[in-house]
């Protein structure tokens, strides 16, 4: 566009040339704050909500190695995070004023605006008391039932969560540092499957029945549909467990609350693994180098016989976690360790879902803690 003189009597003065200064800084502020505000926040929400899952993925699986060389397990949970938001704005004006007899008159501005965002993010270790409550404390039953309910198969969830169903045992002794000698695990494995068939006919699940009948009080149960006690799947089961034959509602106790009730054989006795448990028992589902096994680095365990067991026989190749020496090109997860890189294949599907609900069983048992201990505080972006 070209520019058009004023007269001389009709030039603006210093005084109004200030006051249009002013207008447009605050203009540009205002609209400034909102749209820029509204476009940060989008930006910085999806990029420390990606920023979270990942590093959160990399502790757990980072853990789960450490266990495995039994190194000591160490957490460190986000316990709050702020952003502050900083909008910056600049004006430049340019004047061609009047001299002696001449009619120049243009007046020239150039404006900028941007923002930048400082996130902080609080670490709070996880110790004492609440390690204790967190990771030592078994899942209690209602949790299980919330976890199946939520969509979770049977099967992947007592094998994980359960070491102990009625009589049989699901290797107890894989909740802890890895073990000498081959655990109990074959009559559990029965279990799992029987278990597995029945809920694909909808015949079996878990939930909750009030008891007694008029109290109201909710109970988690094992519930067998009345179709269902003809299966042989189902018969086969109860006699596993020693569950009376003819009933469809089971309730599920905690061991000790087993021999209180009328009859041992109207009730499934659940003995759960605590958050430690279980990463100690899906710690055996790292591979580890050749070299870290031949200098005695982790436990190598044996069977009977002498030779090595396979724990995918007990982890029904429900997670694997590999190892080489450069940084996996696709990997849902990865971490470095020990001069090794230990990841999750993007495309092990299987390993994935159970890494999935190992995650949601953290953020159910280690949720965010008090800050009744020093914490770390790191600034982000300077």
């Amino acid at each position: 566009m070209g520019s058009k003189r004023l007269p001389k009597g009709k030039r603006p003065s210093l005084k109004l040339i200030l006051l249009m200064l002013l207008g447009w800084t605050a203009v540009v502020s205002t609209a400034g704050c909102s749209s820029f505000g509204a476009t940060a926040i989008r930006g910085e929400r999806v990029n420390l909500n990606a920023a979270l899952q990942w590093t959160g993925d990399e502790q757990l699986l980072l853990n789960l190695v450490r266990l495995r060389y039994r190194d000591t397990p160490a957490f460190l949970e986000v316990s709050s995070i702020s952003t502050q938001l900083r909008l910056e704005a600049s004006l430049q004006v340019g004047a061609d004023l009047e001299r002696n007899n001449g009619v120049s008159d243009l007046f020239r501005f150039l404006g900028t605006t941007g923002y930048s965002t400082q996130p902080t993010l609080t670490y709070t270790p996880l110790q004492g008391e609440n390690l204790a409550q967190r990771l030592l404390s078994p899942l209690t039953l209602e949790k299980l039932v919330l976890l199946h309910q939520s969509g979770w198969n049977v099967r992947r969830l007592f094998r994980l969560c359960v070491q102990r169903l009625g009589d049989v045992p699901n290797a107890p002794r894989a909740s802890g540092p890895t073990p000498e000698e081959a655990p109990e695990y074959k009559e559990f494995a029965r279990v799992l499957e029987l278990l597995r068939q029945l809920e694909r006919k909808d015949a079996l699940k878990l939930g909750y029945e009030s008891y007694p009948p008029d109290d109201g009080r909710p109970r988690p149960v094992l519930q067998v549909s009345h179709r269902a006690l003809q299966y042989r799947e189902t018969q086969e089961l109860l006699q596993i467990l020693r569950l009376t034959p003819g009933g469809t509602h089971y309730p599920l106790v905690y061991p000790v609350a087993r021999h209180a009730l009328p009859g041992n054989g109207d009730s499934l006795a659940v003995e759960t693994r605590s958050l430690l448990g279980m990463l100690y028992h899906l710690a055996q589902a790292v591979k580890v180098p050749d070299q870290d096994r031949h200098k005695g680095k982790v436990i190598v365990t044996r069977d009977d016989a002498g030779e090595p067991f396979d724990w995918n026989k007990v982890l029904g190749n429900s997670l694997m976690v590999r190892s080489q020496p450069f940084k996996p090109a696709e990997a849902a997860t990865a971490v470095r360790y020990r001069g090794m890189w230990f990841y999750i294949d993007d495309a092990d599907l299987e390993s994935k879902a159970t890494f999935s609900i190992l995650s949601q069983i953290f953020a159910l048992q280690a949720g965010k803690s008090e800050a009744i201990i020093p914490v770390l505080t790191l600034p982000i972006g300077r």
